[in-house]
């Protein structure tokens, strides 16, 4: 992982992410996530880092003090799947609502500000109304900067595809709607709060080619957007939020 970390800051990357399959247990020797988190900050020249999916269990006190390096980037993608119980156990996700609520605690009482991102399932095999219905008052109350909806598709030889009561077609079509709905006012009440304030950005690169306007990433998971007559592309720089337009935030370099 080290050699690949300082491979990509060689070529001039600006952000790392480590990704991977429950990275949380990641474990080489005695080494565990923490200890390599805090071997990439180590390096020389890496600017920004980013982790990608964990599981609640795993947000070891450890590994939240490591947030007090600025480089480590204020994104947690936590994925719930469902904000009911009774559907968290048929999934055997191994934590149920009250965990997972611990965990967004503990996440913001130690990184202030941090943009906390999940995904939904809707329509797993069981799922009634009022199991829905739990989901939907559990991401309201939640305040995630991003919700990722997808609709239950089932797979050949897994136990769920052999589950009774498959949801229906037409009701998973109104769930993802109602869910969708959920995410979009989520998305923009974590955006809004960020109007007026500054926040670190690296440009990715022009939303088309010569159109002048670019895109990038702010540490905290926001899609940001500004005009240049100059090349920002693998930039990093301080940008203040104007205002929101669709999915993306405009900025004033």
């Amino acid at each position: 992982v080290l050699s690949t970390v300082r491979a990509r800051v060689a070529d001039g990357y600006r952000e790392i992410v480590l990704t991977g399959t429950k990275i949380g247990v990641y474990r080489d020797g005695d080494v565990t996530l923490a200890g390599l988190v805090r071997q990439v900050l180590d390096l020389p020249d890496v600017a920004r880092l980013r982790l990608s999916s964990l599981q609640p269990q795993e947000l070891s006190p450890e590994l939240l003090s490591l947030w007090r390096d600025s480089r480590l980037c204020r994104h947690f993608h936590l994925s719930l799947q469902s904000g009911s119980g009774t559907v968290l156990q048929r999934m055997r996700r191994g934590y149920d609502p009250a965990a997972y609520t611990d965990a967004l605690e503990h996440i913001r009482a130690a990184v202030p500000g941090a943009a906390i991102t999940t995904d939904i399932i809707v329509g797993f095999p069981g799922e009634t109304d009022a199991e829905f219905e739990s989901t939907v008052s559990f991401c309201e109350a939640a305040r995630f900067a991003r919700i990722h909806v997808f609709p239950y598709s089932g797979r050949p030889g897994t136990p769920a595809a052999q589950m009774a009561a498959q949801v229906a077609g037409p009701v998973v079509k109104q769930r993802m709607a109602a869910m969708e709905a959920v995410a979009g006012c989520s998305w923009k009440a974590y955006a809004s709060s960020w109007l007026g304030k500054e926040l670190q950005v690296v440009w990715e690169g022009e939303t088309s080619e010569g159109s002048g306007i670019y895109a990038g990433t702010s540490d905290n998971y926001l899609k940001l957007l500004c005009h240049s007559p100059v090349a920002l592309q693998n930039t990093l720089e301080q940008v203040t939020l104007e205002s929101i337009d669709g999915d993306g935030v405009w900025v004033r370099r």
